[in-house]
């Protein structure tokens, strides 16, 4: 019994010892808990997001911060290796909050499989804990480099000794504008800011084509340049909102500008520039990745001359066809073939060069008046009653043509398809870059298309109307072109449904991979479209290019009033008139051989 007391004695001590330990154990860890789900709750309370994200290397995650994301109740995703880095955004919502675990020093490894996780997104916010760090400058600096050479800019730092108690209110918080650097927060109020809200004048690189309505540059009566359209006006509207610099990459050249293909190729996608003021599209998503939202939506299509009337050389052109000379001749040919058989049989008359052409008959058909033969026959006075008859249709039928046809001409077929293009031969003038890059869409209409390297001269002849050449323009250029045209006595170029040949264009601006201003455009452009700025804009480009007599609201093709017929208009007559010359030199040299050869014959 006694070893029984003794032995229950001693279990009660032993727990009691144990449960003083463990109390001693847990208190710390329960305060950092405590901590972190503070920590954790005011980002969240903030921002809500909807994972979290942890990198740290194996057996690194401090078990208290674990405790606590758990208490948060929300998914989270862990990578511990390079070989564990993924497209995160692929898979997943990326309204996350992502957490890394650095340990004594700086990890290059891990902070590039954090950087690959979350590529396109990398103004993800980061909250970063460092622990047991010995050199804490030195880590500072080397995470700075780190973020700005990944562009990371929501970025919180908290260094965590374990073996002191923690200061919670001594946070470090990335500011990426105008340099990087670390700013000591005392509080966790303010811990992730829009930064872009204000770059504290930080310069950005930029460069512009000449592509009206989109961008247009100039320079002053001062001689300062000007930058008008919607794409260079988002741009100077982004740098006046957020306190942002711009600088030209490159000199601006007004009598050889840049095409925007020669910007996107050589600058844009080689990450020479910041914020570029040319547009991009494609139908491939993937490319997106590295855009702004849709800016503009847009079409593509080709544009020709609207249908002309037709001139007085045309008209004649119409009036003696085929069918109208046909007739006479026929006529001609039937009513002489008749008049000289009634002729040989009532009359005993017969004379060969009549059978097919009789000069009577022909003034005859012509409704002209023509001296009648003196017969008895019945049958000769219905000819020429029916050479009446044909005389009077035929001579009514050209009157009513001329007449209506010289008053009132008709105009020339429209071309509405590219089939009806191809069959003509007005030809569509393309910059040499646009040909390349439409070519997959214009295979099949490739002869009816003409290149050209000259940038300037196509712009000039186009927004001039020059009728020599068809053109592909943008929905954009084809309003300002529809807007100029709006002052003329009749429309110079036209477009159908037919000639669109892209009917869905979304265009953004094209960035650097992950680039910091992404959130900044996105948030702008729709900003933009709310209040209908670029309509404002396509308005204020018109009116400029008005001011620089770029373009003229002046008809370079009015309608002329009467003028004397020339000799140009006159063409088909002088052909007729050179073929009858023709014709009758020829008749009159094979009768006179005629002739001498009846002559020696009868000797």
């Amino acid at each position: 019994m006694t070893d029984i007391m003794l032995r229950t004695l001693l279990i009660v001590m032993a727990l009691n010892d144990l449960a003083t330990v463990g109390e001693n154990h847990w208190a710390p860890q329960d305060d950092r808990t405590n901590n972190y789900q503070k920590l954790l709750q005011n980002i969240y309370n903030k921002k809500e997001f909807e994972s979290i994200l942890l990198a740290y290397k194996t057996h690194s995650l401090p078990e208290a911060l674990s405790h606590a994301i758990e208490a948060l109740q929300v998914p989270k995703v862990s990578i511990t290796e390079l070989q564990a880095a993924f497209f995160f955004r692929g898979n997943f919502n990326a309204n996350i909050l992502a957490i890394l675990i650095i340990n004594i020093s700086m990890d290059l490894e891990l902070m590039k499989s954090l950087a690959i996780t979350l590529d396109y997104m990398r103004q993800t916010r980061i909250l970063t804990l460092a622990s047991d760090v010995q050199d804490k400058e030195l880590l500072k600096m080397q995470f700075l480099l780190c973020c700005k050479s990944y562009n990371m800019t929501n970025v919180v730092l908290k260094f965590i000794d374990n073996q002191e108690e923690m200061l919670w209110d001594e946070l470090y918080v990335l500011k990426p504008y105008p340099e990087y650097h670390w700013f000591r927060q005392k509080n966790m109020t303010q811990l992730y800011q829009p930064h872009w809200k204000n770059m504290h004048n930080k310069s950005l690189l930029t460069f512009v084509d000449q592509s009206v309505p989109k961008a247009l540059y100039f320079k002053d009566n001062e001689g300062n340049w000007k930058l008008n359209g919607y794409v260079p006006r988002l741009v100077l509207l982004f740098a006046e909102c957020f306190n942002a610099s711009l600088r030209m990459a490159y000199p601006l050249s007004l009598e050889n500008p840049t095409h925007y293909s020669v910007i996107l190729i050589n600058m844009a996608r080689e990450n020479l520039l910041d914020i570029p003021m040319v547009q991009d599209t494609s139908p491939d998503a993937g490319i997106w990745m590295n855009w702004t939202d849709v800016y503009d939506y847009s079409q593509g299509m080709f544009i020709v001359s609207c249908a002309q009337i037709l001139n007085t050389r045309e008209v004649y052109t119409i009036i003696l066809n085929g069918y109208f000379l046909g007739c006479v001749f026929i006529s001609t040919m039937l009513m002489s073939a008749l008049h000289s058989l009634i002729d040989y049989i009532f009359d005993d008359l017969w004379q060969p060069s009549h059978v097919l052409f009789s000069d009577r008959i022909f003034l005859g058909v012509l409704g002209q008046s023509f001296a009648a033969r003196s017969s008895n026959s019945r049958s000769l006075q219905i000819v020429y009653i029916l050479l009446f008859i044909v005389g009077l249709y035929l001579n009514t039928q050209f009157s009513v043509k001329v007449s209506t046809l010289l008053t009132s001409p008709p105009y020339h077929r429209q071309l509405e398809t590219m089939q009806d293009i191809m069959n003509s031969p007005l030809k569509i003038l393309l910059h040499e870059a646009e040909a390349d890059a439409m070519s997959p869409s214009t295979t099949n209409y490739v002869n009816s298309i003409v290149t050209t390297s000259n940038y300037t001269y196509l712009m000039d002849i186009r927004q001039n109307l020059n009728t020599t050449f068809g053109y592909f323009t943008s929905l954009g250029l084809w309003q300002i072109l529809r807007r100029k045209q709006q002052f003329y006595t009749h429309q110079v170029f036209c477009t159908f449904d037919n000639l669109t040949l892209f009917e869905n264009l979304p265009w953004g601006i094209p960035l650097q991979q992950n680039s910091p201003y992404t959130e900044a455009l996105n948030h702008l452009i729709h900003q933009v479209h709310a209040f209908g700025l670029k309509d404002a804009w396509i308005s204020s480009t018109f009116s400029d290019m008005l001011k620089l007599k770029e373009i003229t609201l002046r008809n370079p093709y009015k309608e002329q009033g009467p003028k004397p017929l020339t000799v140009s208009d006159l063409f088909w007559t002088w052909i007729l008139v050179f073929v009858g010359l023709l014709v009758s030199s020829i008749v009159f040299l094979v009768e006179i051989m005629w002739i001498r050869i009846s002559q020696r014959n009868s000797l």
